[in-house]
């Protein structure tokens, strides 16, 4: 279009009777492509007509069609050419505008170099070819155009390279590209990333003193506390806050200290703590902590609303919530409506009730969830996470998986994203690694998301104690945290290990291997059919099976139980559950029958008993065999806290020496603790104590006697 524009002056050169002179024939000679005389006569005119010469001479220098064609010169003569027309008075500008020469010309003219020259550069499509453009054609009308692709092109060559003197040299160049505030942050990130490749505590303390405004020097700090505190205990988050007093994970540190040192909460170890820690900066709440740390706090009903007594049945958290859980590490689930949040001790909000749901703290911060979106809150509630992500999972080694936009990723525990999303499925961090998936296969990521083993397997447990079951084509094996085959996953079944060994079934035989993969204990044993449930060892034993009889072997394969039984109950107890044909008995460790099979179904010992039944009615022994509970009973419970609830036709409480504490005179008992239990009869509930069978509460409309029939 521009070419077009360039020769109309021509085409009226044609229609225009003039005086045929030299400038004359200059232009008839341009109108035939004569460019070699054109050219010769437009020079000797440049004294006499300039601005008509010059516009001749930019318009042979502006076509690709001659031996002359050359852009810059063409913009130069143009320029020439206009400031000449602007000089020039009107009988010569009314001469040269019967050849076709005026303001409207000369700027067509103009306009056709720079879109010739932005062709170019956009072919060849360099940072050099844009730069070269706005040099020499600064106030072209594509110049912005131009300056904006040259800037996208540096950044993106910036962006490949991805080092700090890529993005410096980038920001130094063009402080004004639209890019300029991304480029900023991909150089903090740079420099961070170059100056802690080491990933030590000494190469973050040197990147905070060179580079203390760079936002990165947050993160760092995270790492410092992180590698000061790897194994969370007291003495490192005590040399943590002497070594880096300024680090604004401090604050962080010194409650993790508190709670780890008073993670039961009780007036001795609060006190002690005092006495060890007297600059501990949140004596406020630890004096609440103090003061509630003796305190037994039990939920109790009122009007409908639940609050909390003690154990004298003292209101200590008044009744507003509409229901309550109990105290767990200093704090307590409550909710108003369909809306969670947390107190602590005295009852004062610590978790703002306005979430859908609040998890378990993990490492000093819990998962909240509102509308579908989750975050996370530190002990004080406040939001450290922010409420941006679909899923996020506990954290664990200061890292927790994240979804977003149906990719899982990591964050820390301020919600910076520090490994991509990419994945399908994530786990928690253990011992520095986690388990991800892709497309349904699983694979495991270091803490700098670098793949450590590749995503190969249909499963692969977690390295929680170093090593991990893997699961490949269906079949089961073991390997080490970097990846390493410890067992070939060839096996039918590989066991959760215990005691050092894990249960190994290869079709119909079994034996035991340790966790470097080697078999400790030969596959001579029968696998049954259902070996996965009931071969995995425990407390230094195993049920085995050989030649259709149950028997017990210990780590090193001695037999302690003979291969005599049908099946055997457990292995964990002071006794072992034992059948014969139909009945079950109980044996000791050496093998010695010590009850003889007459019950129709038995359970392994729980706090030194083990319940027992038949024809539909249960007792319990003790650890000698003998019958502590009569077989009189319609229910009975695994023990808690050494007491068994059950009874004939009503629920009551026994000790483990079979004394009946809590008459049998409930619908129904939940143990609080060794010391209180709470009874509830026709919906109403009340808490007992166990010294004395005495009540300490009773909701109101609570009855002892079970309510008459109508």
């Amino acid at each position: 279009m521009m070419m077009r524009v360039a020769l109309v002056p021509l085409m009226l050169l044609t229609m225009t009777s003039v005086r045929a002179g030299r400038l004359e024939k200059a232009f008839k000679a341009l109108e035939v492509h004569d460019y070699f005389k054109a050219r010769e006569l437009f020079r000797k005119e440049v004294k006499k007509h300039p601005a008509a010469a010059w516009y001749g001479l930019s318009v042979i220098s502006g076509r690709a069609d001659n031996p002359f064609y050359e852009l810059d010169s063409a913009y130069q003569f143009i320029v020439r050419s206009d400031l000449a027309f602007t000089a020039a008075p009107d009988k010569e500008r009314m001469r040269i505008g019967a050849l076709g020469v005026s303001h409207t010309s000369i700027i067509a003219q103009r306009d056709h170099v720079y879109e010739r020259a932005w062709e170019i550069a956009r072919g060849q499509n360099t940072v050099i070819a844009y730069q070269r453009y706005l040099d020499r054609y600064p106030s072209g009308p594509r110049a912005e155009e131009v300056r904006a692709a040259m800037h996208h092109l540096a950044f993106q060559e910036a962006r490949t390279a991805n080092t700090a003197s890529a993005y410096a040299s980038f920001v130094e160049r063009y402080p004004s590209s639209r890019e300029v505030y991304e480029a900023r942050t991909r150089l903090n990130d740079a420099l961070y990333a170059e100056a802690t490749a080491a990933q030590d505590i000494a190469s973050y303390k040197a990147f905070i003193a060179a580079y203390p405004d760079n936002p990165n020097v947050r993160k760092a700090e995270d790492a410092i506390y992180r590698l000061s505190t790897p194994g969370r205990t007291i003495a490192q988050y005590k040399a943590f806050i002497a070594a880096h007093p300024d680090n604004h994970r401090v604050p962080d540190a010194w409650r993790s200290l508190y709670e780890t040192y008073t993670k039961d909460l009780n007036v001795g170890t609060i006190t002690r703590f005092v006495a060890e820690f007297p600059d501990y900066p949140f004596m406020d709440d630890l004096v609440d902590d103090y003061r509630m740390a003796s305190v037994e706090l039990l939920p109790f009903r009122r009007d409908g609303k639940w609050g909390f007594i003690d154990t004298e049945g003292t209101e200590r958290i008044k009744a507003q919530y509409d229901w309550v859980e109990s105290f767990l590490h200093g704090q307590a689930l409550v909710g108003v409506g369909d809306r969670v949040g947390t107190i602590n001790r005295s009852g004062r909000a610590v978790v703002p009730v306005e979430y859908d749901e609040v998890r378990e703290f993990a490492e000093g911060t819990a998962v909240v969830e509102r509308s579908g979106r989750v975050g996370a809150v530190d002990r004080n509630g406040e939001l450290v996470v922010p409420m941006v992500f679909t899923d996020l999972g506990d954290f664990s080694e200061g890292l927790a998986y994240a979804e977003d936009h149906g990719k899982y990723g990591y964050v820390n525990a301020r919600g910076q994203m520090m490994i991509t999303p990419v994945y399908d499925v994530a786990a928690n961090f253990h011992q520095g690694l986690a388990v991800v998936g892709v497309d349904g296969r699983s694979g495991v990521i270091g803490r700098s998301g670098q793949l450590v083993v590749p995503l190969e397997y249909e499963w692969i447990e977690g390295f929680e104690r170093g090593f991990s079951r893997v699961r490949r084509n269906g079949r089961m094996g073991l390997i080490g945290p970097q990846g390493t085959v410890l067992l070939e996953p060839k096996y039918d079944h590989v066991g959760d290990p215990h005691d050092g060994l894990a249960l190994v079934v290869e079709g119909d035989r079994c034996g035991y291997v340790d966790t470097t993969g080697r078999f400790m204990i030969p596959k001579d044993y029968e696998a049954a059919q259902d070996v996965a449930a009931w071969g995995d060892f425990g407390q230094g034993r195993a049920e085995v099976q050989s030649a259709g009889k149950r028997g017990i072997i210990n780590t090193r394969n001695e037999r302690i139980v003979p291969f005599q039984y049908a099946d055997i109950g457990g292995t964990r107890g002071p006794l072992f559950p034992v059948k014969k044909k139909s009945k079950w008995g109980f044996v000791d460790l050496r093998g010695a029958s010590v009850v003889e099979p007459r019950y129709d179904q038995v359970w392994d010992y729980v706090d030194g008993v083990a319940r027992v039944e038949n024809g539909g009615l249960f007792g319990a022994l003790d650890s000698t065999g003998r019958e502590v509970i009569a077989l009189v009973n319609a229910e009975l419970a695994d023990a808690q806290f050494g007491l068994l609830v059950g009874g004939v036709d009503r629920l009551g409480v026994f000790d483990v020496k079979g004394k009946l504490v809590i008459p049998a005179e409930h619908d129904e008992i939940i143990v609080v603790n060794e010391a209180i239990v709470k009874v509830v009869n026709d919906e109403r509930s009340a808490y007992r104590r166990v010294s004395d069978a005495g009540y300490i509460w009773k909701e109101a409309g609570f009855r002892t006697a079970p309510a008459s029939a109508e």
